[in-house]
């Protein structure tokens, strides 16, 4: 099978991972300004619309802008398009991979085109918590880098071993 054909599905996925994410936060820009916040479930899910420099927890919001832009727009760039190679080069991905590979794809593209069109910054709304006990402020992206690392991680061991041609 080719590289093209094996890519073909990971990239339908990570459409999918940017599309969800892209109408997530033009649908919180429109409904909330910066600033408000909406409680729902007993404080559980909170909506509070922010722009963040930087990555995961504001990590590296204080790097200078052409660091900011070395780290999280080409570095992460350059990741990208490596995950993708790897997807589309390994002859026996396991679907789990597939889908974790789509899964930080389409999140980590999606937030590359926060940065890339507005200065920088990637639109956060999202915090869960029980009590005290809280998330930093994320998006929907986010929840697919990390449930992508996760799959990644753990492909091999919750999979039997044979290839999906994806």
């Amino acid at each position: 099978m080719s590289a093209w054909r094996r890519a073909t599905p990971v990239l339908v996925c990570a459409a999918a991972w940017i599309a969800a994410d892209q109408a997530t936060k033009s649908l919180m820009r429109r409904l909330l300004g910066i600033g408000d916040i909406v409680s729902m479930l007993g404080g559980t899910v909170v909506l509070r619309p922010t722009y963040n420099r930087g990555a995961f927890l504001s990590l590296g919001a204080s790097m200078s802008g052409a660091a900011r832009d070395a780290v999280f727009v080409y570095g992460a760039g350059v990741l990208l398009i490596v995950l993708l190679v790897w997807a589309a080069r390994t002859a026996r991905l396991l679907r789990w991979e597939a889908l974790g590979a789509a899964a930080i794809l389409g999140g980590g593209l999606s937030n590359l085109i926060d940065r890339v069109l507005q200065d920088g910054r990637v639109f956060d709304f999202l915090n869960l918590g029980l009590g005290s006990l809280r998330t930093g402020i994320f998006n929907v992206a986010d929840v697919g880098i990390m449930a992508g690392a996760a799959l990644l991680c753990t492909a091999r061991w919750i999979a039997p071993p044979q290839a999906t041609g994806a």
